[in-house]
Parts: structure tokens; sequence; C-alpha cells
């Protein structure tokens, strides 16, 4: 099950293969227990299995190529034994050699799969929810089963994938919306769907090659191969509960068990688990370069933050602050021309892959806390920051760190509100966001993030809140700044308030550091720009061209 705030016991960690990284949750020690999960989802799902599972194992949960935040291969077939091969490159990286098994749906197939390729790797394998198809279900299912969503400049997609994740619940298979298909099972609560949407949307059409490859699976067969404990298992309300009964002539190694529910699964796969884990504790070895690995968690008191990285100049080292609702995936940062640089890009706490945390509260003293742990455990002292729009309490309350040397300090539209302003744009500047029985939450995300191109503030759609620059309202644009949004989720509104009613006169009064501001020509914040000049001495102010291309930075 997804956790709101993952707990904190949960590493988050990439490992480099070749051109691809792979992204997995780890816990725990003992033993290795290798969890796969299904698709269209991600190791996300499994958080609160892993966390129970670590007080005797150390668990190892990737997400699948193309899944959460794996890279996808390109030019993987729809055959599982590829994926199970991507799973070898994995485990061969984190140099496991020896661990037992667990997969749900799609990871179940891949589980299977690595115990027929690899058995001298596996101690026992848990297979929960193997499928197995009749031809014409098989024919069927290729054929609808990955439908996938074309965003549109009306953002009608919102409706389709709250849809498509809805009716998975009620359809078996989804698209067969008849009475024969529907299952008897009580519709979760919209809080519950919504960790489903945000991996859907992580993934995209490429990634459903998993599911493709799953439904191609010939598990009669494959399954009379496997030499290995095998256990394949299934609870009461599984739509697919009944595949492993399917199957005939299994080999005596293979044991079918169906459970009445998934507490009775878990508490079965332990039993199994501390019976064939038979090799010795796992030491885990991170020896990558931290600042070379193109993204990564930071682990922190407070939760993971997730950093990207571009470039390699160390000693030019430049870190950027993203606007509230957006995070370090925001266009107009990689639009920004540095040369000769390292470029920091971080998710602050409550936005993007970074998320929720356990904060009690975002006011910039608790955020900078945060990055000073990141900044630390990346080695990183001495650097320039850039800051968007309504960071710069953050920037500034940074700049104050005597254990930092902070070279520049640039501010892009920076924000400075007047008392009336604050109470206006904590009330109305970030949408209701919290999920919502028929999916209304996902558009309010989209015309908050449609609405900011055309309008400063976006809520207040007038001809005089008119942005006077060319908008990027592009459907796909549009699309991924509204995922963005979603992956902050309702607790956005606090991160608002705290950032929104921060007040930075006093900072400014004791700022002595060279500062630059920079304006986007017809993005109507020139006024917060002057407020702030107005308190500091010898700060410059310079016009940014209209065509986010043509920026270019220079220290």
């Amino acid at each position: 099950m997804y956790q709101s705030i993952e707990n904190l016991s949960i590493q988050r960690h990439f490992v480099n293969l070749g051109s691809r990284q792979v992204h997995y949750r780890m816990s725990g020690s003992g033993p290795v227990l290798i969890l796969l999960h299904q698709s269209p989802t991600s190791s996300a799902e499994m958080a609160t299995v892993i966390e129970n599972l670590s007080d005797e194992f150390t668990v190892i949960a990737p997400d699948t190529p193309g899944f959460g935040l794996s890279d996808f291969i390109d030019g993987i077939e729809p055959d599982i034994s590829q994926y199970a091969q991507a799973l070898k490159e994995f485990l061969d990286a984190l140099e496991i050699n020896k661990a037992c098994f667990y997969g749900f749906h799609t990871g179940a197939i891949i589980a299977t799969e690595i115990a027929r390729l690899y058995p001298e790797l596996c101690n026992a394998v848990v297979v929960n929810g193997l499928v197995v198809l009749e031809p014409e279900e098989e024919a069927d299912i290729l054929k609808h089963y990955t439908k996938w969503f074309e965003p549109t400049s009306e953002g009608s997609q919102m409706s389709w994938i709250w849809s498509r994740i809805r009716d998975q619940l009620i359809f078996f298979p989804w698209f067969k919306k008849e009475l024969g298909n529907k299952m008897s099972i009580d519709l979760p609560n919209p809080e519950f769907l919504q960790p489903y949407i945000l991996d859907l949307l992580r993934s995209n059409e490429a990634s459903q090659t998993a599911y493709q490859a799953a439904f191609l699976y010939p598990s009669r067969k494959r399954i009379r191969e496997l030499e290995v404990p095998t256990f394949l298992i299934n609870h009461e309300g599984d739509p697919i509960a009944d595949h492993p009964r399917r199957l005939s002539n299994l080999p005596n190694n293979v044991v079918l068990e169906l459970l009445p529910d998934p507490v009775a699964v878990e508490e079965r796969s332990r039993e199994i688990f501390n019976e064939y884990s038979l090799n010795k504790d796992y030491i885990y070895n991170d020896t990558s370069d931290r600042l070379r690995s193109g993204q990564g968690f930071a682990p922190t008191s407070h939760g993971s933050i997730y950093y990207s990285v571009e470039g390699n100049n160390v000693e030019n080292t430049v870190l950027f602050l993203h606007d509230l609702g957006q995070s370090s995936k925001a266009e107009i940062f990689h639009s920004i021309g540095i040369k000769d640089s390292l470029k920091l890009y971080i998710d602050l706490p409550g936005h993007g892959e970074t998320g929720p945390t356990h904060l009690t509260n975002y006011s910039p003293q608790s955020i900078v806390s945060m990055l000073i742990e990141t900044l630390n455990y990346l080695g990183i002292s001495k650097f320039s920051v850039i800051s968007i729009g309504a960071s710069v309490p953050i920037a500034l309350r940074l700049s104050e760190q005597t254990s930092l040397t902070i070279d520049h300090l640039v501010l892009i539209d920076p924000w400075c509100l007047s008392e009336l302003e604050k109470e206006k744009y904590i009330e109305n500047y970030v949408p209701d966001i919290t999920p919502s029985q028929y999916g209304e939450h996902l558009m309010r995300s989209w015309y908050f993030a449609r609405d900011s191109e055309l309008f400063f503030p976006w809520f207040e759609a007038k001809s005089s809140t008119a942005l006077n620059r060319p908008p990027d309202i592009k459907a796909e644009s549009v699309h991924k700044k509204a995922v963005e949004i979603l992956k902050a989720g309702p607790g956005l509104k606090l991160v608002a308030k705290d950032l929104i009613g921060y007040d930075i006169r006093e900072d400014l009064e004791n700022f002595s550091q060279k500062l630059t501001i920079f304006i986007w020509q017809g993005n109507l914040r020139e006024i917060f720009a002057e407020r702030i000049a107005n308190q500091l001495d010898d700060v410059q102010i310079n016009y940014l061209p209209e065509d986010k291309n043509d920026w270019l930075i220079e220290f």
C-alpha cells in the first residue's frame, strides 16, 4: 500500500546501468528480499509492505523500466524475458547473488521468469497474481488494455485518466464495462486512487510494453520449467484469483494457495521467506558519485530530497530553486544558459518527487534546514543560487547560513507582496487539489497550470492581469505542468501559506551580499522587483527576453 508520507526508514536510491538509471526503495537488514510491483504503478505502492518486512529482511524494491522513476529501455520488446534480464542487470550492479522474490501481477510474471532463467539466484519465489489467459482473452486484452491518452488543449485527458484508474477497480478488464465483468468490491475513496493516478502519469505509452509482455507470457509452459520453490498465491478478491487453477501438470516445487485477503498473503509470504532465506545479511555499498549520477535522493531528518544534476564543473555549482507549485523539471530552468557549470536542480519540500515530508511546517527556515542536509550529503558548501518567483525567501535564508558560501544570488521574477496581497494569494493562489470523487481536482490543476501562462495572478482572469508575453500553452506543456502540481498534492496549500505569508523585509534589511534581479518581460512581476530594489543598495535589475531560449545568465 502507498503511504501519503513515506516512513523515514525507507531509503531511495538510483543505480546507473550504462545509459539508464533504475530507481529503487530499500529498507531493513538481513537476507535480501526483492519486491516487484504491478503495472502501471511503482515501488511506492509497496511502501507499507517494505516497512513491514524490513524488520527481518533487507527489502529492495526497484521500479520496473518505464515506471516510477526508472528509465524506459528503448527498443525493449513485449517479452518478459527481457524484463527479467533487465532486473538481473540491476541485481548484479548491487552485487546481489542470492535472494527471495515477491512479485505482484506484472511483477509476479517477472519474478516467475527470473526464477526460470536464473534459478541459482533464487531461494524462493512468491508469485502473487499470475495471469493465465485463454487465447480469446489474450487477443481482446492485447487490443484494448494498453489504450493511452493524448493531451489536448482543453485538458480533456484528465477525465479519461481518472476514469481509467477508477474503472480498473470496478471492472476486469477495465475496458469491458459489462455486468459480467463487474467486480464485487467496494470502491475506495479518492485519496486511495490518487497515488495510482500519479504513477500512471509518471509512465508513458511506451512503458505499457510491460503490460503486453505480462499478458503474452506463456505461463502454462514456463511454470513447468521452474526448479526453485515457487508459491502461486492469490487472495479471493483478486479478479485473476482463479487463473493459477488453469494450469496443469505442475512440478512438485510449485505450490498453489488461495488466501482470504491481502493481509493473509503478506503473512504467508513472510513465513515462506523466513523458511527459505538461507543467505547472510546483505551489506549495501553505495559507491556512486552523487554529483555525477544524473538524479538522486538525499536522505534528511524529515524525508528524502529529490535532485538532478547537469554539467560537471563543481567549481561553478549553481543551485536552482523553483517557483511555488513547480518542480525541478520546470522548462524555465532548463532554458537558462550558464556556461561551464554544474547545475543542481532540487524539488523543494512539498513539491515534485520530493513530495510531502515529515516537516511540521513549510516555513523558509524549515525548508532551508532540509536543503542544508542535502548540500552536506552532496558535499557542496560553495555555490551560486538562482531563485524563481516565490522561492525568494528560501534563497535569502540560505544566504544567511554561515556554513555556506553563496558566490552569487540571482532572483528571477521574485515575489515581494504587500499584506493585502499576501491575504489574497494565500487564499486563492493554490487551488484545492484534494482528491475528489469524480476527479475534478485534476482539472483544477490543469487550469492552474494553463491560466498561469495567461494571467498574473492566474486566479484573476481579467484584461488588466493578462500577460504580455507569448504563452506556453501547448497541450503537452500544460499537461506536464499540471502533473507536477498534482505531485505536490493538497499539501501545496500549506506550503503556499508558509511561503507566501513569510515577511522578507527583515531578511532584506540584513542582506549585505551582491544581488542581481532579472525580470521576464511581459510577466507582470516588475512591481515586486522594484519593492526589493527600494530596500537595497546597488541592486542590478535586468530584463530577460520574451523567448526563454534566448536567456543567458553570466556571473
